[in-house]
C-alpha cells in the first residue's frame, strides 16, 4: 500500500488530519497557501477559545509542534494546488509558490477552511464607513494587543453593542445559513471585554440566540449573569453616527417598540462563508459543492469528511461552518476515512 498522502490547509482541522495521518503510518505532504499555520486562529490572533476559555496560542503550539515534529510529515507554507491530474486512483499535483514541485499521492483532505463574511461588501451597518464600527475578527485582534479602544479616538468605550447574524441568515446578501457559532463566540468576547472594562454596557442584539448544547449554560446565561451583558431582542434598521458615536436604529422586538441608541463601539457578529481556496480546489479535485458554497460531503451520517470522489476527503469548515473544537475532531475523523480506504483498496 502507497502510504503517500496530502492534507491541504493548516487550520486546526488540517494540522490535526496530518498528525492522525502520519500516527497511522502515512507520509503526509501538508500545503498551506499563507506563510504560517494555524488559520483563524493564527491570523485573528485568538487569546481565548471558546466554549472553554482555553488558550488560542497553547492550543496552536501544540497542534503545530506535533507536525513540525513528526519526520513522517513536510510542510509547504506559501505554496498553492496549481493543478490536479488523476489517473488510475492516483493524483498527480503541481505545487507552486515558496516550492514548485509535483507530488503522487493516492488521497487527499481538504481542509482549506473559510472567510468571514466581509460587511464592506454592500455597506453593511455601516462597516468601512464609520471607523467605531468593527467585525468580531478585528475585536480579537484588540483583545489580543490590547487595550481595547474606539479607532475613531483611541479612547476607552463606555458602551459597546453587538450585532448579531451579520452575513449569515441573510436572503439580501445570498447566506441562508445560521453560521453556528457566532452567537458563542460574540458572548465569549462580552466576557473578555467585561474584565477590560469593568463598568461598560455591553448589549447583544439579535434575532434569535443559538448558543446549542452546553453552550447555553456556559456562555449564554453566564455572559448575563457574572458580566452583566444584557440582550436586546430586535432588528437593527441601520446605523448612523451622530457627534462621533454609532447610533443603532431599530426595534425591539419583545416590547415593540422603536430605539435609537449611541454607543462607542459597535462589533459585528460576522459569520462564515466558504473560502476563496475552497471553491478553487473544489474545482480542481473534481469535488461539487452544496447549494452555500462549500464542500458537499456524500454521507454527513455515516461519515462526514466523505466525499463523492474517491480519495478526497474534507474536514473542518470546508464543508460548513463549525466551532473549532468539532474541527479537530473531523481532522481525526478524515485521517481514520483515508487509513479505511486505502486499507480496503490493498484487499480488493
Amino acid at each position: 500500500m502507497s502510504q503517500s498522502t496530502m492534507v491541504v490547509g493548516g487550520g486546526p482541522a488540517g494540522l490535526q488530519a496530518a498528525a492522525t495521518l502520519s500516527r497511522l503510518g502515512f507520509t503526509v505532504t501538508l500545503v498551506e497557501k499563507e506563510n504560517f499555520l494555524g488559520g483563524a486562529v493564527a491570523r485573528h490572533h485568538y487569546q481565548v477559545l471558546m466554549p472553554d476559555f482555553s488558550s488560542g496560542p497553547e492550543l496552536l503550539q501544540h497542534l503545530v509542534q506535533r507536525v513540525e515534529k513528526a519526520p513522517q510529515i513536510t510542510v509547504y507554507t506559501g505554496t498553492e494546488v496549481a493543478s490536479v491530474f488523476e489517473s488510475h486512483d492516483l493524483f498527480d499535483i503541481e505545487l507552486t509558490g515558496k516550492v514548485h514541485r509535483n507530488i503522487q499521492v493516492q488521497a487527499v483532505v481538504l481542509a482549506t477552511g473559510f472567510d468571514h463574511f466581509d460587511p464592506a461588501r454592500d455597506g453593511k451597518y455601516g462597516y468601512g464607513l464609520f471607523p467605531d464600527v468593527i467585525t468580531g475578527a478585528e475585536l480579537e485582534d484588540m483583545l489580543a494587543k490590547g487595550p481595547i479602544h474606539r479607532p475613531s479616538n483611541g479612547a476607552s468605550p463606555q458602551s459597546v453593542a453587538f450585532i448579531y447574524c451579520v452575513g449569515s441568515r441573510d436572503r439580501q446578501v445570498g447566506n441562508t445559513y445560521c453560521s453556528r457559532v457566532c452567537c458563542a463566540v460574540s458572548a465569549k468576547q462580552a466576557m473578555e471585554l467585561r474584565h477590560q472594562l469593568p463598568k461598560a454596557r455591553i448589549s447583544m442584539f439579535y434575532m434569535d440566540v443559538r448558543t446549542y448544547g452546553l453552550w447555553e449554560d456556559t456562555l449564554y446565561w453566564r455572559s448575563q449573569e457574572e458580566a452583566g451583558v444584557v440582550y436586546v431582542k430586535g432588528r437593527i434598521a441601520e446605523i448612523t453616527e451622530q457627534q462621533g458615536h454609532p447610533v443603532l436604529k431599530g426595534e425591539d422586538t419583545l416590547v415593540r417598540g422603536p430605539f435609537e441608541w449611541p454607543f462607542d463601539l459597535v462589533v459585528l457578529a460576522a459569520g462564515m462563508e466558504p473560502s476563496r481556496g475552497t471553491r478553487e480546489l473544489a474545482q480542481k479535485f473534481q469535488v461539487p459543492l452544496e447549494s452555500h458554497g462549500f464542500i458537499k460531503r456524500a454521507s454527513p451520517i455515516q461519515n462526514g469528511t466523505i466525499t463523492e470522489n474517491h480519495g478526497i476527503f474534507v474536514a473542518g469548515t470546508a464543508s460548513g461552518p463549525k466551532a473549532i473544537e468539532d474541527s479537530i475532531a473531523e481532522g481525526d475523523v478524515a485521517g481514520l476515512a483515508v487509513f479505511e480506504y486505502l486499507k480496503a483498496r490493498v484487499t480488493l
